[in-house]
């Protein structure tokens, strides 16, 4: 439950996913009958979202095997079934459910005050609805992220590395020294792979240089230095592209730990560059970080660095996400908090050599 899980959407009242009349089952349209436990249950909303809705209608720009995107001039919001994560373009609707052979790209879709219908898919309803809010920022000193992100790489040594971005991030400088807590185990180097080619190459180069400007702009020294972002962005496998997920975490990590005027400088970079370097879906989710939110998921490991929760169910939640997305947004979460605790930590609890 968030804080303003109670807010109602304004100009739009309850309402309920319709039963099938005859015009409906005349025109072949997919719609279906909730059960009670159905109709109890809550549409999770995040807020970009919820400005896609309000503008009334659009169209659907992407199918995939359980979510679709829809379009218009508010926006981007991304539809899918109840186990859909919490973020600020998702809408998590109960009994949603997209069949394998309907081909709904390009279809309308419009909503009124309770309800929201896509051509050739049916009816759904907007409430009750639970409208989701990043959690609050985590409290921690460079201390506290420092022996968290030990703890993050002992999580990651159990697990095979994902992504494009964290094998790279965790390659580049494990942390081999921690403050003295007890728990040597949690202090070792993680051996990874990497990965070779071009785009490997590239992230080579791209990955360390963004880090260096973080650290150059935690210290003052990176005021008029640009954020090194265009390397990043579009580069990679997936619907979000790596480069572009590792940008979404560093702007989330750095909001999340306080450092808001750093974030701003890369916020404008992003901005300024990602309408020309990557599709509009991710630049969507981009622009989401800008304003530090991201899925659930990421928010969650975040608080895991800072000594919130422990880092095991928040990598459990980023692996139901996507094909490595998450992983690779939380390379960037990794590279920005190292980046904190190196600059601010005392010299004899740096996280890297």
């Amino acid at each position: 439950m968030t804080r303003d899980s109670n807010q109602a959407l304004d100009g739009f009242p309850l309402g309920g996913i319709r039963t099938p009349d005859a015009a409906d089952r005349a025109a072949g349209v997919r719609t279906g009958r909730w059960s009670r436990a159905s109709r109890r249950a809550a549409v999770r909303m995040g807020r970009p979202a919820r400005r896609v809705f309000m503008a009334g209608r659009g169209s659907v720009i992407a199918t995939f095997a359980s979510t679709l995107y829809l379009e218009n001039t508010a926006g981007i919001a991304c539809i899918g079934p109840p186990s859909t994560p919490c973020g600020p373009l998702n809408v998590a609707v109960p009994g949603f459910v997209l069949p394998s052979a309907v081909d709904l790209d390009r279809a309308a879709w419009r909503a009124d005050e309770a309800t929201f219908t896509i051509d050739g898919l049916g009816t759904f309803m907007l409430s009750p609805r639970i409208d989701w809010n990043p959690p609050r920022p985590p409290v921690g000193d460079a201390t506290v992220i420092c022996a968290g992100l030990a703890s993050m790489h002992a999580a990651l040594s159990a697990r095979p590395p994902r992504g494009e971005v964290l094998p790279r991030v965790l390659e580049a400088s494990p942390p081999t020294r921690c403050p003295d807590d007890g728990d040597a185990a949690h202090c070792h180097a993680i051996e990874v792979h990497a990965g070779s080619g071009p785009t490997a190459a590239r992230f080579a180069q791209s990955v360390p240089a963004l880090e260096r400007w973080i650290g150059d702009a935690l210290r003052g020294r990176g005021a008029s230095s640009p954020p090194p972002v265009v390397d990043l962005l579009g580069a990679g496998r997936g619907l979000t592209p790596s480069g572009d997920d590792c940008l979404a975490g560093v702007l989330v990590a750095l909001q999340a730990f306080g450092e808001r005027a750093v974030a701003a400088s890369l916020s404008r970079a992003v901005a300024r560059h990602a309408p020309r370097h990557t599709n509009r879906l991710s630049a969507a989710h981009l622009e989401a970080a800008c304003a530090g939110e991201a899925i659930e998921p990421l928010h969650e490991a975040i608080r895991a660095i800072a000594g919130d929760t422990p880092p095991g169910h928040a990598l459990d939640a980023l692996e139901r996400f996507g094909h490595g997305s998450g992983f690779d947004a939380l390379a960037g979460v990794l590279l920005t908090a190292r980046a904190i605790a190196h600059n601010h930590a005392p010299a004899n609890q740096s996280p890297t050599p």
